[in-house]
């Protein structure tokens, strides 16, 4: 049965920009068990106090994958038990270990200072303390197309070696990116047969780098020499070009290929991109296959006069993988996807009324000024009442001020005047802290009389990233998370200000709150 090992918090947070916090981490890996992925590398807990608290955090989770911890095949000139990197494995919790260790008789020679019979030892050593401390054990053959095409007998040697200390899976990693096609499968043809004359049952394994463009046609590949155990990345982050793409490579195997992967809910894999690239911090893209926002799109009138007549210019149906059809220069499939939006929201409403039409242009305005509220609910929400709900306006900020300075330390000041309930109402907030906490902390003291529950609100997350390039005028992309007991969700503002994007964002925040909380109140008031 094929496994989908997913190394997006590991491999693919080693991408130069890419930064997950504890949070961001967390989040993503209750994504990956939704989904339905069998394993998430975690991380390297001996690389830092961070990488170690995640492990511990995600340890209390109730999860159904898997949580597996990183680290490398001892130092030279210790025993396995000695190594700090081996023994956080152990503290980090984790119940299975992915370990790598050179397989390139040029790393093992130049880099670790080590020769053949030292490289073999750290491997079967590591292994078997590993496995003593009852983890089960995934060994990575780090480079190991590369020492192949060098040194075969030498790359073979460290398969069997880690085979015979009992790891649960020897995973073939081509490091570099650089195998084509070609020479990927007279490789694996080679190590199949070497396996089978040594009567080694171990499972195999591959991770693919994309250095040469190949990394999903690869990992595919492997699949037909009876491969089972895949590793990739969420959106294919991953150093330099990046890993194989688990948003290419399971649609392909479930939909292309009829493998029955049980626990994969495909239908969530756009919604799982979109996260990833919201937390990383990264403009989505457009053109990527199955969950872009142009993979489905339709421009061309011959293409848009077929599928209006029933033909398909899609090689799947877009909802297979949560996707959505778009039809450029027209209307339609915009206001079908404008009704499918509110009807999760109670609204049943036909494409004839003018609100559809009205929130559409709304969206395409968002879109064109670089909100991207994709998968984004609580922004769906504002705009579902906005359009369609019979509601006014909590609150309304009139002016604002914000300070910022150095003052024994990062002090901020917020001051806002605005109406709540129909009320004046001018407020000051100061702390010894940046300026979005002074805004924060400013709408709460504004709104906070009228709406005590209010407090209770707290701010999780802050990203911002460039909304459109223009230079020194650039916009820039606000995102904000809140959370309230176990309520979470995320708004955005969008200006050439960033304080601006961010009081807007906090103000959408505490609106979703309260419509949420108070819908029902009759004291809402219509501001002109």
């Amino acid at each position: 049965m094929i496994k989908i090992f997913d190394t997006t918090l590991r491999d693919g947070s080693q991408s130069s920009d890419v930064s997950f916090s504890i949070k961001d981490k967390l989040g993503i890996v209750r994504a990956l068990d939704d989904f339905g992925v069998d394993f998430v590398e975690l991380g390297w807990p001996a690389a830092n106090a961070k990488e170690m608290e995640t492990f511990l955090q995600a340890a209390a989770l109730n999860l159904r994958t898997k949580i597996v911890a990183f680290g490398a095949t001892r130092k030279k000139g210790i025993r396995a038990e000695q190594d700090a990197n081996l023994r956080a494995i152990i503290e980090s919790k984790a119940k299975v270990a992915c370990i790598f260790g050179k397989s390139w008789m040029q790393h093992v020679e130049k880099q670790l200072r080590m020769n053949k019979e030292e490289n073999l030892a750290a491997i079967y050593n590591s292994i078997m303390f590993l496995k003593k401390n009852k983890l089960k054990v995934f060994y990575d053959a780090e480079h190991f197309f590369d020492g192949f095409k060098d040194n075969k007998d030498f790359s073979l040697a460290c398969l069997e070696k880690a085979a015979l200390a009992g790891a649960k899976c020897l995973v073939l990693c081509d490091t570099n990116g650089g195998t084509l096609p070609d020479e990927f499968d007279n490789i694996l043809s080679e190590v199949k047969l070497f396996l089978k004359i040594k009567k080694i049952t171990t499972e195999l394994g591959v991770h693919i780098h994309n250095d040469s463009g190949f990394a999903v046609a690869n990992t595919i590949k492997a699949v037909d020499f009876g491969i089972s155990h895949l590793q990739v990345t969420v959106n294919g982050f991953g150093e330099r070009a990046g890993n194989a793409d688990l948003c290419q490579i399971v649609p392909v195997l479930v939909l292309k290929k009829g493998i029955h992967l049980p626990r994969i809910r495909l239908h969530e894999l756009t919604k799982l991109s979109n996260l990833v690239y919201t937390l990383a911090n990264i403009k989505p893209n457009n053109h990527q296959p199955f969950v872009g926002k142009n993979a489905f799109s339709h421009k061309g009138g011959i293409h848009v006069d077929a599928l209006m007549k029933g033909a398909s210019y899609e090689h799947i149906t877009p909802e297979a993988v949560g996707n959505k059809r778009k039809i450029i220069l027209s209307d339609l499939s915009g206001k079908a996807n404008i009704i499918q939006v509110i009807k999760k929201f109670g609204y049943q409403v036909s494409k004839d009324d003018s609100r559809v039409g009205e929130m559409l242009k709304k969206v395409e305005k968002l879109d064109r000024k670089g909100y991207d509220i994709r998968e984004l609910s609580a922004e769906e929400f504002l705009l579902a009442e906005e359009f369609f709900g019979n509601r006014g306006i909590f609150f309304k900020i009139e002016t604002w001020k914000i300070l910022s300075e150095q003052r024994n330390g990062e002090f901020s000041e917020c001051i806002l005047r605005g109406k709540v309930n129909n009320e004046q109402a001018d407020v000051v907030a100061s702390v010894h802290g940046g300026p979005v906490d002074a805004v924060f902390h400013a709408l709460k003291k504004l709104i906070g009389p009228h709406y005590k529950n209010i407090e209770c609100v707290v701010l999780t997350n802050y990203k911002v990233m460039i909304a459109q390039d223009n230079g020194a005028e650039s916009s820039v992309r606000v995102y904000i998370e809140f959370k309230n007991g176990s309520d979470e969700w995320g708004t955005v503002g969008v200006s050439t200000n960033i304080l601006e994007a961010s009081l807007e964002a906090i103000e959408k925040g505490f609106t979703y709150f309260l419509l949420k909380h108070y819908l029902s109140n009759s004291n809402i008031y219509k501001y002109p």
